[in-house]
């Protein structure tokens, strides 16, 4: 099998949760970031054995993205062509580096003259909120050019980049009068719980020999959205439904064999595809009812379906949504997405007010 596996991590230089490297090291063939020309990324002793392998944390160079990109980020701004609550410029006084050769001459001038920004030489000091919402624009831009998904250990950046993706058409919550919906795929039980006290070369070797068990575990999972995404006809999704449980199902099933290798104790893990959807296929897929707490059409190995949030019309964009860089992953490492993080209802409802609180608190 040789399937492309690529992904682009965002909004970070360097790798925030080892945990979740190790987790994404296990899946994606490739894991590429943005890295500054002039910037070498302060990777730790514990990591270096992956990036070396010149398969995780590929640098991509801003250089050649950022003038653009950064026009089109401060016309969406002065336009208010985005209108969520989160891209404002009333921010509390929380900063975090930014390394300028990812902002425009422009775009550091526009934060300059808002006072929110202190220029000390090779780095920008930039509003954190400010700084994730652009590196989300500028991730998602990079992806989209070359053919990438986007990957993130951050769920709040995840949302960020969502919204930028559909152009800010994103509504709060799923509604029945909406023409298309986001979906999300979630598959659960696909990491070993002691995944950090597995050595790195391990991790390598698993690489290697099972890469085809990776390949086809990623696939069926892009290939559910996909289908999902294409498919128009109420009746024909539980047929496509039903076939996608069996592909997902089979290929978990491999892979989850392939990781016995690594001597593990259990399997924990969280895994979550967003991709637009036909609202009345939505309606079929959940039962009729739009219910962001229900992740539907449950497997007995822990594969769902379920809503996270509106798309207005985008009927115009219908060739660009069935592209596979439309596409965001999350990986997280809770096995059950039932009382996830602050809210006592499951994974999806915590993805949908993730969402929420980006357009509207």
């Amino acid at each position: 099998m040789n399937v492309r596996n690529y992904a682009l991590y965002y909004p970070t230089i360097e790798f925030q949760d080892y945990e979740w490297l190790w987790s994404a090291a296990l899946l994606w063939d490739r894991i590429y970031r943005i890295v500054p020309d002039t910037y070498i990324p302060n990777d730790q002793d514990e990591i270096r054995a992956l990036v070396d392998t010149g398969e995780i944390g590929i640098p991509i160079n801003p250089g050649d993205y950022a003038q653009d990109i950064a026009q089109e980020f401060i016309n969406k701004l002065d336009t208010e062509h985005w209108d969520a609550s989160a891209l404002t410029y009333d921010i509390p006084d929380g900063y975090r580096l930014l390394h300028q050769d990812k902002v425009d001459v422009k775009l550091r001038d526009l934060l300059i003259t808002k006072g929110n920004v202190e220029n000390s030489g090779e780095w920008l000091h930039v509003p954190v909120e400010f700084a994730a919402h652009y590196m989300t624009y500028l991730a998602n831009a990079i992806a989209e050019k070359n053919n990438l998904s986007i990957l993130s250990d951050c769920t709040p950046a995840w949302a960020s980049a969502t919204y930028f993706k559909y152009n800010g058409e994103v509504e709060d919550f799923p509604r029945q009068d909406l023409s298309q919906l986001l979906a999300t795929i979630v598959v659960r039980d696909f990491i070993p719980d002691d995944i950090m006290s597995i050595d790195p070369k391990k991790i390598i070797k698993f690489r290697q020999k099972y890469r085809d068990e990776r390949q086809r575990f990623m696939l069926s999972i892009k290939s559910a959205a996909t289908r999902i995404s294409a498919c128009k006809d109420p009746a024909v999704i539980r047929d496509q439904i039903e076939d996608i449980k069996k592909d997902i199902e089979s290929s978990l099933k491999d892979y989850r064999r392939s990781l016995g290798v690594l001597n593990i104790t259990g399997l924990t893990g969280i895994k979550s595809l967003t991709f637009p959807a036909l609202t009345k296929v939505a309606c079929m897929i959940t039962g009729q009812e739009l219910n962001v707490q229900t992740l539907a059409v449950v497997s007995t190995l822990g594969f769902a379906i379920g809503l996270v949030s509106g798309l207005s019309e985008l009927s115009h964009r219908k060739k660009r949504l069935s592209k596979e860089s439309d596409y965001s992953y999350l990986v997280h490492l809770r096995r059950n997405w039932k009382k996830c993080a602050r809210y006592d209802n499951d994974y999806n409802y915590y993805l949908c007010r993730e969402m929420e609180e980006f357009i509207n608190d």
